[in-house]
């Protein structure tokens, strides 16, 4: 008879565990939603040095050229350097590319603090259509002079 009452206490313990266990599971996996919910970054604004640091969003008609990275290294203080290559002149689409480039950055497996971005015609470096930058951290708010999460776009004639 004693064997049976132990067995019968573990079997009872051993629900009690599951359903605990359950429980928890289910308060953790609530939590992470909303954490991943609060990681997800606001949307970037772009300015020009022309706008003197008001926003600018492109108007959702303008599409993302087609782009090459061809050149792309990390620095040691975590600033990320990209070379984009295009064949477009349009300014609303060489300001997208340089958000779409920040945004890039915003994924990568490395710390990040900040993305310098270069727009280059045909793959030349000396033709050099447009730069940008943004900041991703508070050191990255002192390597580039902008907010974090503000991209600061410059057209070049």
């Amino acid at each position: 008879m004693k064997r049976r009452k132990l067995l019968f206490n573990q079997t009872r313990f051993i629900i009690v565990v599951l359903l605990a266990g359950s429980v928890v599971g289910i308060i953790y996996t609530g939590n992470k939603d909303q954490q991943i919910a609060d990681g997800v970054p606001a949307p970037l604004s772009i300015t020009t040095s022309a706008e003197q640091l008001t926003s600018f969003s492109p108007s959702p008609e303008v599409q993302l050229p087609v782009y090459e990275i061809t050149d792309e290294h990390m620095d040691d203080s975590g600033i990320w350097h990209v070379t984009l290559s295009t064949l477009t002149a349009n300014q609303q689409e060489l300001k997208k590319l340089v958000q779409h480039a920040c945004s890039i950055a915003l994924t990568k497996s490395q710390i990040v603090n900040s993305v310098f971005v270069d727009v280059v015609k045909n793959e030349k470096a000396s033709s050099k259509l447009a730069t940008g930058k943004m900041a991703l951290t508070s050191t990255g708010e002192a390597q580039t002079g902008s907010k974090k999460m503000e991209v600061t776009f410059q057209l070049n004639s």
